[in-house]
């Protein structure tokens, strides 16, 4: 028997058009995707890198202890100082930039890590051109978000690109026609 969790056929269809739809979006520069840094740097998180949070700080803390007992008390307190400085204002941003990269890579590779990502509330989408209008997970609905915000979109091009294969093809008959008509000109 299927769990009352478990989407059915015509849902996931319908989710992976609106996720399609938001990806496209996100890729035109429709809609913007901000990482919660603080619910994704977590132990539940599918994007986290515990070594990348833990391995600066081992290194400053070895350090530190290493020169307040064999050098100097007072430099290796200076130095573990120094450290935690060193940690807040450049390790942490570059800890959230790599997260955030990780993040949007995930969410935009594939509906399932996406689906992951907004239940653990890590995501905010929001209209480009009107910022006050966001989708904040896992609260919010993404799917009535997108199918609200982000209809369809008609791709410039595409009939004149039909066109020209259509006239590329080796068995058209037309394409002698267009040639002529290209030569009478």
């Amino acid at each position: 028997m299927a769990d009352a969790s478990t989407p059915k056929a015509g849902e996931r269809k319908r989710d992976r058009a609106l996720y399609s739809r938001l990806v496209e979006s996100y890729q035109a520069d429709r809609v913007s995707i901000f990482v919660d840094f603080d619910r994704l740097n977590a132990l539940r998180s599918p994007v986290l890198s515990p070594w990348e949070n833990i391995a600066p700080l081992l290194i400053i803390l070895g350090g530190s202890l290493g020169l307040m007992f064999f050098i100097n008390l007072l430099l290796g307190t200076a130095t573990m100082v120094l450290g935690v400085l060193f940690y807040l204002f450049v390790m942490r941003p570059w800890i959230a930039q790599r997260v955030y990269r990780r993040a949007i890579e995930a969410a935009t590779e594939n509906l399932h890590n996406w689906n992951l990502l907004w239940k653990i509330g890590g995501l905010v989408i929001t209209l480009n051109y009107m910022n006050k209008t966001r989708c904040v997970a896992p609260d919010g609905d993404w799917r009535a978000f997108v199918t609200r915000y982000l209809p369809e979109m008609e791709l410039e091009g595409v009939e004149a690109y039909q066109n020209f294969k259509r006239m590329e093809r080796p068995d058209n008959p037309d394409k002698e026609a267009a040639r002529l008509h290209d030569l009478n000109m």
